[in-house]
């Protein structure tokens, strides 16, 4: 009894120690100790500040598994990952799951200052708006005026407003149309601002109107007014015509006895205002150009077509043309029609009936005679100076 019990505890034993010894087949599965007193080499470290999802291979993935096989698709299998301390440098980002593709949403553009020389417009407003009785300070506001690509000597903008025709569909005639080209004529300059309330007030125009209001802005608000610019140069004796070279400071030595108001420059279109008239001709290519001087009280003309007889109160009256004129430049040299209105008074404004009787006068003459243009007429009763 007792051999048999002792051979039963044997095989007990031997069966409880087969029972505790590792299989084989699981040993590569267990993972070993790890001894947290020992420190972090480079090849384990991880920094605690950076949290990576590692993605499992697509083939892993099983059914229930929260990862869905589209979503991984835009992925290409890769190797295995580099070890983690090598996504914990700052200079690489963490892998995560690829999101959905989806198209480009388009990219606002920036916001550009409409016009970043607008504070200098309207400081010349303010200047104009100060030394003109005839108009204020809201008056040239109200007329938008833009800067024109253009400086006068001392740095004062040179600004423009342009009236488009009120049926765009059809080629249209351009009027350049300029006022102030001497400094002290400050009724050329004031007659620009009424002719714009009346373009303004009734866009139902037939052509194209570019204004230069004020071309010599330093003659007009360097102190006392002058004829000149701030370099001394009669702007209307400084454009390039074909003779100017030949006899522009003869004519002006002789003929004005070197009469300072009228010098012509020591060459021609030496001044930037001449340039950038000069400029406004060449870029807006104009059919006509009136220029507004004061105080003779006619009309002049030089250029190709018939003349106007009168507008309003002024009366033809041609006295040919001067080395460097607009007249000269422009009428003969380039082709283009050059009326010039030679206003009664530098001073005094026309009245308003006047001022409106010259504006329809302009434009039936416009629409009849210059080339190329519309034949709709221009009416009284459409038009108000106010």
């Amino acid at each position: 009894m007792i051999r048999s019990l002792l051979i039963v505890l044997s095989v007990a034993t031997l069966v409880g120690c087969l029972v505790m010894m590792p299989d084989s087949d699981q040993q590569g599965s267990q993972s070993a100790p790890t001894d947290v007193s020992a420190p972090q080499t480079a090849a384990t470290a991880v920094a605690p500040a950076v949290v990576v999802q590692e993605i499992p291979p697509v083939d892993a993935i099983e059914a229930d598994s929260p990862v869905v096989a589209d979503e991984l698709s835009p992925q290409p299998v890769s190797p295995a990952p580099e070890p983690l301390i090598a996504q914990a440098e700052p200079s690489a980002a963490p892998v995560f799951a690829a999101a959905p593709v989806s198209a480009a949403a388009p990219v606002p553009a920036q916001s550009v200052p409409s016009d970043l020389h607008q504070p200098a417009v309207s400081a010349l407003c303010r200047e104009i708006g100060n030394k003109l009785g005839s108009v204020t300070v809201a008056d040239c506001n109200n007329q938008k005026l833009q800067f024109a690509d253009g400086f006068s000597v001392n740095e004062r903008v040179l600004t423009k407003r342009d009236f488009l025709p009120k049926d765009l569909s059809e080629p249209v005639s351009r009027i350049l149309i300029m006022g102030g080209i001497h400094g002290d004529e400050y009724s050329s300059i004031s007659i620009m601002f009424k002719w714009m309330n009346l373009l303004a007030s009734n866009q139902d125009s037939d052509f194209h109107w570019r204004f230069l209001p004020l071309a010599n802005p330093d003659g007009l608000l360097d102190g006392e007014a002058t004829r000149q610019n701030a370099n001394g140069v009669d702007l209307n004796r400084n454009f390039p015509s074909g003779d100017w070279e030949r006899t522009a400071l003869e004519s002006w030595r002789v003929t004005t006895g070197s009469n300072p108001r009228r010098f012509p420059g020591h060459s021609p279109a030496s001044e930037p205002e001449t340039q950038w008239i000069l400029q406004q001709i060449e870029e807006f290519k104009p059919v006509v150009i009136v220029s507004v001087h004061a105080p003779h009280a006619l009309l002049d003309f030089d250029g190709p077509v018939e003349a106007p007889h009168k507008i309003g109160h002024l009366h033809l009256h041609q006295l040919g043309v001067y080395p460097g004129s607009l007249g000269n430049y422009g009428g003969l040299d380039l082709g283009i029609p050059v009326i010039t209105l030679e206003l009664p008074s530098a001073g005094i404004m026309p009245s308003k009936a006047e001022i409106e009787n010259m504006w329809v006068d302009l434009n039936n003459w416009l629409n009849d005679k210059a080339p190329g243009l519309t034949k709709a007429k221009t009416t009284p009763s459409s038009i108000s100076a106010d």
